[in-house]
């Protein structure tokens, strides 16, 4: 059976399979509109939200309901 895997590139999010050596994409699909729709949702009815660092710079990615006229 198959390993996936899911990673982002220039382009977008993609999921699917990696080549023996580790790095390459075997086959890719690009899934970036569900994987953005699904860890919203995710973060939103598990009121939760994901802190991590990118460049050395700390970040939290949260959803916040916006009011009226925002």
């Amino acid at each position: 059976m198959a390993e996936y895997h899911v990673g982002c590139g220039i382009a977008g999010i993609y999921a699917g399979t990696i080549k023996p050596n580790g790095y390459e994409w075997r086959n890719k699909s690009d899934v970036t509109s569900e994987a953005l729709s699904a860890s919203a949702t995710y973060l939103y009815s598990m009121k939760k939200e994901f802190r991590f660092t990118v460049h050395g710079k700390r970040c939290v990615m949260r959803i916040e309901e916006l009011k009226e006229g925002d």
